[in-house]
């Protein structure tokens, strides 16, 4: 079973694609306390960017079996920014090595893959977070901690979106890529950047999933998933949840990323900026708060779990959790779109 890292943390990165340059900026921001030690990727280019940010890995790899295999005494966790469809394979294979992980969301596409890195994790008593970096957003810490202080009371509602036009216009940001594919992307917009307003609505709700709706469409992107996704969510604390995410428009004009009402006023933001609305008030209170890369401040939270005992602050059961809520949306929006489908024949 492995136990608390002594001494500067080693990890390899599985993937060494775009978004493993967030992580890699961590692993230089720590490096105190972590070091990168290999690197995997059936990529050239991949494995020669990462490898130049990182001022040189000599270890590099194109088979993540192999390296665990023969990097096992030297490895102590890995950061898996795979496509969606290998996420699964690698956090298992990872795990009944004795690595802890880091994995970039989604943690896998299935419930039952789901269910079996909860239960391949636990069984090994291995450190897993899920790498959900938008959580660290000073807007989202801040208004946890407000929520959690009775700020605005009783919390009633939560909107937690994402949106932006992927590509231009045309609709081809995922032409002849894994995204624009089911089944190595595991959906569409809501797996992926939805996945992002779908943990931090559940981090601000704290309760229970019992109910989750869902509609979706594609207006603009050329994948065979949905470029857009609208979700309600209902909690056993009585809160109502809504998520909106997007490929193929911007953000709502005038909306924030986070929204919360609750009984006794607002807490309403995006990035730095957090916006506190009480019931009497004219005006909200906006604090600008401090913070800076979530890539960094992830990897430095990840590094602590592992020297420190620190708790992941989202782990498997959380992104089993956010995994939940994305595939019973995607179940409940069939039933939508087969129902609209039988009303234009009729």
């Amino acid at each position: 079973m492995a136990g608390k890292v002594k001494g500067k943390v080693k990890v390899a990165i599985i993937g060494s694609g775009g978004i493993t340059g967030g992580h890699a900026r961590g692993i230089l921001e720590h490096s105190d306390r972590v070091e990168c030690v290999a690197l995997c990727d059936i990529s050239e280019q991949n494995l020669k960017a990462r490898n130049d940010q990182l001022g040189g890995v000599d270890a590099q790899y194109k088979d993540w079996k192999k390296m665990l295999k023969e990097m096992d005494d030297r490895l102590d966790a890995v950061v898996i920014g795979l496509p969606h469809h290998l996420h699964a394979a690698a956090i298992l294979d990872s795990v009944a090595a004795g690595k802890h992980v880091l994995c970039e969301k989604p943690m896998c596409i299935s419930l039952e893959e789901g269910d079996r890195i909860v239960e391949a994790v636990e069984k090994a008593g291995v450190t897993y977070m899920s790498a959900h970096n938008q959580l660290f957003m000073a807007s989202v810490q801040e208004a946890k901690r407000l929520l959690a202080a009775g700020e605005i009371g009783r919390v009633r509602w939560i909107r937690s979106q994402d949106c932006f036009v992927a590509g231009g216009p045309e609709g081809n940001a995922f032409k002849g890529s894994w995204r624009a594919e089911l089944k190595t992307q595991g959906g569409g917009e809501l797996i992926d950047t939805g996945y992002h307003p779908t943990y931090r609505l559940l981090y601000l709700a704290d309760s229970e999933i019992i109910g989750v709706r869902g509609s979706m469409g594609r207006y603009q992107q050329k994948i065979e998933g949905d470029d857009t996704a609208s979700v309600q969510v209902r909690f056993a604390n009585g809160v109502i949840g809504e998520i909106f995410t997007s490929w193929a428009m911007e953000l709502p004009y005038g909306t924030h990323h986070i929204h919360v009402i609750g009984e006794k006023g607002q807490i309403f933001g995006s990035g730095n900026d957090l916006y506190i609305w009480r019931r009497g008030e004219k005006e909200p209170e906006k604090r600008t708060l401090p913070g800076g890369d979530t890539f960094v401040a992830q990897m430095g939270y990840f590094v602590a779990c592992l020297l420190d005992g620190k708790k992941p602050i989202h782990g498997a059961r959380e992104g089993r959790a956010v995994l939940e809520v994305i595939l019973g949306a995607a179940r409940d929006a069939e039933g939508w779109q087969k129902h609209a489908h039988v009303k234009a024949e009729a």
